[in-house]
């Protein structure tokens, strides 16, 4: 009887030591979403459609007049936020980081003082500082022309090529149509951003006989994201900073590879921030 009474003595003390070990387990892991991992710099690498102001070839045909979108770009705002950034990262060229940082303090009293930018730079980027508390905020762009064009215009040469353009510039059209909620929802996905990335490989592989026309224009477009990833890694921050980076969707694809072989960081999911 006495051995029968120490064994389940026993069981139960082991019971309640391995329950205590798993709560200290669980409430370790609860609080890693509010810390740094492993270390590591987190990053909320964030793609985004230009607002205003844009050469590019398809642009988004979102209307902030419309009060529903404005409505949902409030809310992506505040699910950014939550994410509670201490450096932020915009398309615009380092040389501007003083104009950034002095309209930036006017933004803070004042939200009509703006950046004279694609709107997105505003609406997202200094919004989302402002509610965070923020006042790191950089351009990490660098400005490079190439002739894409001319390389679709090759491309059109061969019935295979060409409906591989078409397909991939029909599918930029239907994502360019959606309303916001949707637009961002899509490309901040693995797929879309691949997608485009993929363009762009096999844009460098067009050329005449003889030449090289597509490596030499798809090079200079590579440079400009290396120049980009150079201008990110010049700023100074530890493990305890949590980084916001707003580009152009196409860029965020090459951030994306960039960074997610950087072992000092440790990417965040952005279908996290779209889900509102």
């Amino acid at each position: 009887m006495n051995k029968l009474l120490i064994g389940l003595a026993t069981l139960i003390l082991f019971g309640c030591n391995t329950e205590i070990k798993n709560e200290q387990k669980n409430s370790k892991n609860e609080q890693n979403p509010e810390t740094e991992i492993n270390g590591k710099i987190r990053v909320l690498n964030f793609g985004t459609v230009h607002l205003s102001q844009t050469s590019d070839a398809n642009s988004s045909q979102i209307d902030l007049n419309d009060p529903n979108e404005k409505a949902d770009l409030k809310k992506l705002v505040e699910k950014i936020v939550k994410f509670k950034p201490t450096i932020i990262c915009l398309e615009l060229e380092p040389k501007n980081n003083d104009y950034i940082a002095s309209t930036y303090s006017e933004y803070v009293k004042d939200q009509t003082k703006r950046l004279n930018y694609s709107d997105e730079l505003n609406s997202i980027g200094l919004e989302v500082a402002r509610l965070s508390g923020s006042n790191r905020i950089y351009g990490i762009d660098s400005q490079t022309g190439f002739d894409y064009p001319s390389l679709v215009e090759i491309a059109n040469n061969k019935v295979a090529d060409s409906l591989y353009i078409s397909e991939v510039m029909n599918n930029y059209q239907r994502v360019n149509a959606l309303k916001l909620k949707e637009q961002f929802r899509t490309i901040n996905t693995r797929d879309y951003k691949m997608e485009t990335f993929n363009l762009y490989n096999f844009l460098a592989t067009q050329h005449t006989k003889g030449n090289q026309e597509g490596v030499d224009e798809i090079t200079k477009f590579y440079q400009r994201n290396l120049k980009m990833y150079s201008n990110f890694n010049d700023i100074e921050m530890t493990e305890n900073d949590k980084v916001f980076i707003l580009l152009g969707a196409t860029h965020t694809a090459y951030f994306d590879i960039f960074l997610e072989n950087n072992p000092k960081i440790q990417l965040e999911n952005p279908n996290k921030y779209t889900d509102y």
